[in-house]
């Protein structure tokens, strides 16, 4: 009994944990996004910041703001509920989720790495994002596979 206490517990503190990253991530990717950007100091000393991201960011967002809202309330049902089976479809479909957000972030791709004044970085960059976002993709994929077989093991 103390055992499964102790599992349950672990839980929750998971759960709200995931609540409360996911909320902070929803929180910088709707309100503080300007700062996705190449900051240069001048001579008078003064700060300018060159944005990253172009007008496909606001047509990406909507994705990522449903995915956030979705992971939340399954989440905050997670702490309420304790059933084997909604945690472990709720997991996989967290993968899936994250495949379609990061799919769909390398589809739109709303970054501008013209900005960074070195030419070599500004061309490598792009293509080290979009490797990751790509293999971050794959690990969703993975992810979900193995909490599939898991799930029906």
């Amino acid at each position: 009994m103390e055992l499964s206490l102790q599992v349950r517990t672990g839980q929750i503190i998971s759960d709200i944990f995931v609540i409360l990253v996911t909320a902070a991530n929803l929180i910088f990717l709707t309100r503080f996004h300007k700062y996705i950007a190449w900051y240069t100091t001048e001579s008078d000393r003064s700060v300018t910041r060159l944005s990253m991201l172009t007008d496909g960011y606001f047509k990406w967002l909507p994705v990522p703001v449903t995915a956030s809202i979705l992971i939340i309330l399954a989440n905050v049902v997670m702490v309420i509920y304790d059933g084997y089976w909604f945690r472990q479809i709720a997991w996989i479909i967290f993968c899936i989720i994250g495949i379609v957000v990061t799919v769909s972030l390398v589809s739109i791709f709303p970054f501008d790495f013209s900005v960074i004044p070195n030419a070599t970085a500004a061309r490598v960059v792009p293509k080290f994002i979009r490797v990751f976002l790509i293999l971050m993709a794959v690990f969703y994929g993975i992810s979900a596979l193995v909490l599939f077989i898991l799930m029906v093991q």
